[in-house]
């Protein structure tokens, strides 16, 4: 019987669902030895492949065709996410806040769907219709992944915010 290759390891994957862990666990079953040189060629193809398929110069820039703006509404004493689908990544640029039907008070927060860690804790949106502006309040530009995205909490109770948030995808 032949050696595995990664191909036989990863053989039920599609290409746009590979993830790097998954390629990484693949490589892990070998040897640092002249008779791997040839299963190696197949995780540093595929890696190469994610990389050119999946990122913009490298991943050190933003994909230009990539940038949108993400409405998130939050009811009056209710919450929402801003999660990126997949193996996305997510470089968030600026988000602002309109109280809706009067003054708001909003949490947001990073979450992995378990924990969150609070950017800001009692944010008052003063007037319906008055703009919250959170660059003021955290450092801009911050990355989301499927794994660590945003959690919006409205606090009071009462009114809703509506949430936009300019992102670029950095990887798809």
């Amino acid at each position: 019987m032949a050696d595995p290759s990664i191909y036989d390891q990863l053989a039920k994957e599609s290409l746009s669902d590979l993830t790097v862990t998954q390629l990484n666990a693949g490589s892990s079953v070998t040897s640092v030895d002249q008779a791997t040189v040839s299963y190696w060629k197949g995780p540093i193809t595929l890696a190469r492949i994610l990389e050119s398929s999946r990122t913009y110069a490298g991943g050190t820039l933003e994909i230009p065709e990539t940038g949108a703006i993400e409405t998130v509404a939050v009811p009056g004493g209710g919450d929402n996410t801003l999660q990126p689908t997949g193996t996305e990544l997510w470089r968030i640029k600026a988000i602002h806040g309109i109280a809706v039907g009067g003054a708001a008070t909003v949490m947001i927060s990073y979450t992995d769907g378990t924990s969150a860690v609070p950017i800001k804790v009692g944010a008052s949106v003063a007037t319906s219709g008055t703009l919250f502006d959170l660059n003021e309040l955290t450092s801009v530009p911050f990355t989301l992944s499927n794994s660590m995205y945003l959690s919006f909490t409205e606090t009071g109770g009462a009114n809703a915010v509506n949430f936009s948030i300019v992102y670029f995808k950095v990887s798809l």
